[in-house]
């Protein structure tokens, strides 16, 4: 190509990307990302779901249905959202209506209960709970369909089992707080829906809350034993089942003690002084003596 055929090319190529840049641009329509949402109600939904319509309807979430409440939070479409397509394809599309199927995310599944009762105090810190951080979902304890004393899936310590299967061995152990007795349950000392407490006990310490039945041994003491009051009372004991009586951690009181208290008189060491409580008979704290004896 000679070098003046090589300009007018570039000349018309120049010319052309000019005239398409004048021209004035074409903005593209956005899409129609939001459909139409449509809701049943509630009475189309018990042609088909009469079992669970009867059942909510003995149930505390029977409040839903106050026609007051707007359309999106009323009726079974308030927990399972809008339902109008599902109904009109005659259950053939969920059309992301939340079923609260197990393989849901436990997240997932606990929202829309959070969404009215994550007011509540014992609700405020679910979601940075134990339980919420081990993916336990509110369903997988609570029956939403059920009678107010039927919620709960199963009633304690039943319930808990099912998970902590470590903590029900325990309790068939010959030392062990009155559970499965049915002298006290698990919620007499945990908080199941969670605070930022270890274990979601109650309280705000461990000797609070083993107060509340052993008032005995509440202080404050001038004489604290600092092992109760500083590490709590599970440093001595297991709560939930021991082989040891008074469900110590250890067999022996002083070797129990001897983790703390590693310089001992020398006299101490023998055998008629391994137990310690003979002697320090105030080991929970005392009023009158620094070394806890009796007087």
């Amino acid at each position: 190509m000679s070098r003046s055929h090589f300009l007018s090319a570039a000349l018309v190529l120049l010319a052309i990307t000019a005239h398409a840049a004048d021209e004035p641009k074409k903005s593209a329509a956005p899409p129609d990302t939001k459909a139409a949402v449509t809701y049943a109600g509630e009475e189309t939904c018990a042609v088909c779901h009469e079992e669970q319509a009867t059942t909510i309807g003995a149930s505390p979430h029977r409040v839903l249905s106050a026609t007051s409440r707007p359309e999106a939070q009323r009726g079974c479409e308030a927990c399972h959202g809008a339902g109008g397509k599902h109904a009109d394809e005659a259950g053939a599309v969920l059309d992301g209506l939340r079923t609260f199927a197990a393989s849901t995310p436990p997240a997932e599944r606990s929202g829309p209960c959070l969404s009215c009762h994550g007011g509540a105090n014992a609700l405020h810190d679910f979601r940075s709970g134990e339980h919420a951080l081990a993916g336990v979902a509110c369903t997988d304890c609570h029956r939403v369909h059920a009678a107010a004393e039927h919620l709960l899936s199963k009633a304690p310590p039943a319930l808990c089992y099912g998970c902590h299967l470590d903590i029900k061995a325990k309790f068939a152990l010959p030392e062990h707080h009155k559970v499965p007795e049915g002298v006290m349950t698990c919620l007499d000392c945990h908080t199941p829906h969670g605070n930022r407490r270890f274990a979601l006990m109650r309280g705000s310490e461990s000797r609070e809350r083993c107060e509340r039945c052993h008032a005995d041994l509440e202080g404050p003491y001038v004489f604290e034993h600092a092992g109760a009051f500083v590490e709590g009372c599970e440093r001595c004991h297991d709560p939930h089942g021991s082989v040891n009586r008074h469900l110590l951690v250890r067999q022996q009181v002083a070797q129990l003690c001897y983790e703390c208290h590693t310089v001992t008189p020398s006299d101490h060491i023998q055998p008629s002084f391994r137990d310690c409580t003979r002697c320090h008979t105030a080991i929970h704290g005392s009023n009158f003596n620094a070394l806890f004896l009796e007087r």
